[in-house]
C-alpha cells in the first residue's frame, strides 16, 4: 500500500513580519530586509513551480543574509526537489544552527530525512516540532512521524504517533484513516471500524476510505455492510482504482 505524503510547508512570511522593528527614520532601510523580500519571491516561486526563479531569488536572500533561518530552510526544500541532497541538508543544518526550537524548520528537515530513509532521525525531529508549545499544527508532526515509522516497519511506534495527534486534535482526519487502516492491517476489525466511524463523521469520504470500509466490515463477517460498501463504490467511484480491484475480486470469486 502506498503510504500518504509527509507534510511540509514551504516557509515564509510576510515581509512587514520579517523585518526587524528599527528606531531610525522611515528613509533608511531596515535591516535584511533585501533579503526578506527575495524570501517572499523565492518562495511564492517555489509555489508556482518556476524552480529556477525560487533558486536565484532564494540563493540571493541567503547571500544578502547569510542568517536568514527561514531563507535556509526553503533553500533546503528547494535544493532537495532540485536533488540536491548536499546542499540541502547544508542549508537545513544551518537553518537549524540559527533557529533549533523552530518547529516548522524541525518539521520539514524530518520529512526531508525519512523520504531518504533516515526514519529514527526523522521521528526525532517531528517530535521536538509537535512539542513546541507554540507550534500551531502539533497534530501534524505526530501524523508525519507515525507515517515516518509506519513506512520504516515500526508499528508500534506508527501507532503511538497517530495517537498522540488525535489526543491533541480528535477529529483530525487523517491520523484518524491513518488508525482504522493500521489496525486493519493488524486484523484488529472492530477497533479499524471504530476509527473509521469517526473519520467517516468529518464528512470525508472518498474511494480510498469506502474500500477500506468495505473489507473492515469482510473481516468482521459482515456481508451486508461489505455489500453495501461494495455497491456505492461502484455507483459514486467508477473509474477509481479501487473499484477496479473490487470488480477484479469478484471475477475471479466467481
Amino acid at each position: 500500500m502506498i503510504r500518504p505524503a509527509l507534510i511540509a510547508t514551504l516557509l515564509s512570511c510576510a515581509v512587514a513580519a520579517c523585518t526587524t522593528t528599527s528606531t531610525q527614520p522611515l528613509s533608511v532601510p531596515q535591516p535584511n530586509r533585501a533579503s526578506d523580500i527575495n524570501l517572499e519571491l523565492g518562495v511564492d516561486y517555489f509555489r508556482k513551480g518556476n524552480l529556477k526563479a525560487a533558486k536565484e531569488k532564494l540563493d540571493r536572500a541567503v547571500e544578502q543574509n547569510p542568517r536568514n533561518a527561514r531563507a535556509h530552510a526553503a533553500s533546503g526544500l528547494l535544493y532537495d526537489t532540485l536533488n540536491d541532497p548536499k546542499k540541502s541538508d547544508s542549508h537545513f543544518v544551518k537553518a537549524l544552527d540559527l533557529d533549533p526550537q523552530n518547529p516548522e524548520i524541525l518539521n520539514n528537515y524530518a520529512v526531508i530525512l525519512c523520504k531518504r530513509g533516515k526514519a529514527e532521525q526523522g521521528e526525532k525531529y517531528f517530535v521536538r516540532a509537535a512539542s513546541n508549545p507554540l507550534y500551531k499544527t502539533p497534530e501534524v508532526a505526530y501524523l508525519n512521524a507515525g507515517n515516518c515509522a509506519r513506512g520504516a516497519g515500526d508499528l508500534k511506534n506508527a501507532e503511538g504517533h497517530f495517537r498522540k495527534a488525535l489526543s491533541v486534535s480528535p477529529r483530525f482526519a487523517r491520523a484518524l484513516y491513518e488508525m482504522a487502516d493500521l489496525e486493519y492491517q493488524q486484523n484488529n476489525y472492530l477497533s479499524a471500524r471504530g476509527f473509521l466511524e469517526r473519520y467517516l463523521e468529518t464528512g470525508r469520504t472518498d474511494s480510498t476510505t469506502l474500500w477500506l470500509a468495505l473489507r473492515i466490515e469482510q473481516g468482521l463477517g459482515n456481508a451486508a455492510g461489505a455489500s453495501s460498501y461494495a455497491q456505492r463504490l461502484k455507483s459514486e467511484y467508477p473509474s477509481a482504482a479501487e473499484t477496479q480491484e473490487l470488480l477484479k475480486s469478484e471475477r475471479n470469486s466467481g
